[in-house]
């Protein structure tokens, strides 16, 4: 495959590869499992659907360590005509004897093209951080370019706050503005102000799924999606099968959010010369709350960097979730966890430059924040 130059170019590939398939095709998606990759599959499954009047089948995944040996065998017995993986860095050898591509937009290293399984990525040609957009972003457009009559701007709305590109992807919440005018009734299109809309709480019910029913409740999310194309009010008020099962997993996941938040400003760790947050989460048996929280607590100390450390049961190592409001501050969290790194080897951990998850054994928790408190500026 030639070097791709631009988004443009990227998209239109992929949809030479789409228009490819067939009506009876068997199609498998692999798709992370927070908003962006739920969103995305969504808006990938109702192009599938237009395109071959089916759904894939999903297999929504934590990170690409669960690209292993009982997926891909699980797959093999399926036998699909095309894999297509969204918002996952999987190496394609590992999906080798499969067709189908990888659209993906974290950072990545040691990838190399196989003849079937392509990967694109927007980084190989844009090495601006806050010009990457989100996948669900791109998987947006290609729908929108094959099937426009389709009203699913609010649905790429929902993952493209995830990933804190909302500046960026304008034109989709313009669209929206056009398609679903309820749903975006702010006058200035940033981040924030996306938060605090309804968008804040779509996007809270989508992260529910995934962290009340884990796979099964990622696949519920999207489902719901999916249901309520065309109807984001039965989303938000629960009146679909699915949406009905993500409200009760949003309602459970708010009310222990709200516990938390009143506990940070007892038991939070305040260091105001960086203006660092650190706050030791109570025990959950909700999984990703840590991550949830930190969003929770960002929004309410913008002008903080926010650490939330988990006590998820079953967990050996310590779990951090560290956040930061982009339009606040200038740090660079992939940096700075890379040069903690190359003193702790051990610790574990990527993302995005104001998002990332951390692994910490408990012996090193202590080491970890000297190390994080030194390099903030």
């Amino acid at each position: 495959m030639k070097n791709l130059r631009n988004l443009n170019e990227l998209l239109q590939r992929i949809e030479e590869i789409l228009k490819k398939i067939k009506d009876s095709n068997t199609i498998c998606v692999i798709h992370h499992d927070d908003a962006d990759g739920n969103c995305s599959a969504a808006l990938f499954s109702i192009l599938v659907h237009n395109l071959i009047k089916d759904y894939p089948l999903l297999f929504p995944i934590r990170g690409k360590d669960n690209v292993n040996k009982g997926l891909i065998n699980q797959l093999k017995t399926i036998a699909p005509d095309y894999v297509f993986v969204l918002d996952v860095t999987v190496d394609p050898k590992k999906l080798s004897v499969f067709k189908g591509f990888i659209l993906d937009h974290h950072i990545f290293q040691n990838i190399t093209q196989e003849e079937d399984m392509l990967y694109f990525n927007p980084r190989s040609f844009e090495k601006n951080e806050a010009k990457t957009p989100p996948v669900s972003y791109m998987s947006y457009r290609i729908l929108n370019d094959l099937f426009p009559e389709e009203k699913v701007a609010w649905i790429a709305g929902i993952g493209i706050t995830e990933d804190h590109r909302v500046e960026l992807c304008k034109d989709v919440f313009q669209k929206i503005k056009q398609e679903n005018p309820e749903l975006l009734k702010i006058d200035k299109i940033d981040q924030i102000a996306l938060e605090k809309s309804v968008f804040g709480q779509l996007w809270d019910m989508v992260r529910s799924g995934r962290m009340i029913k884990k796979i099964e409740g990622a696949r519920t999310a999207v489902l719901a999606l999916i249901e309520c194309k065309d109807r984001p009010d039965k989303f938000i008020n629960g009146l679909t099968q699915h949406s009905f099962a993500l409200r009760r997993f949003y309602d459970k996941v708010s009310y222990e959010t709200q516990d938390c938040l009143i506990d940070v400003k007892r038991t939070g760790k305040f260091f105001s010369k960086q203006k660092v947050i650190v706050y030791e989460a109570k025990q959950s048996s909700i999984s990703a709350l840590t991550s949830f929280i930190a969003d929770k607590i960002r929004q309410s100390y913008p002008e903080w960097v926010v650490c939330v450390v988990g006590r998820e049961r079953g967990r050996k190592n310590k779990k951090i979730s560290i956040r930061l409001e982009q339009t606040k501050r200038r740090e660079d969290l992939v940096f700075i966890l890379e040069r903690i790194k190359e003193k702790i080897p051990s610790i574990k951990g990527g993302g995005h430059k104001s998002a990332i998850g951390v692994s910490v054994s408990p012996d090193y928790l202590d080491n970890f924040f000297q190390e994080f408190l030194k390099l903030i500026r």
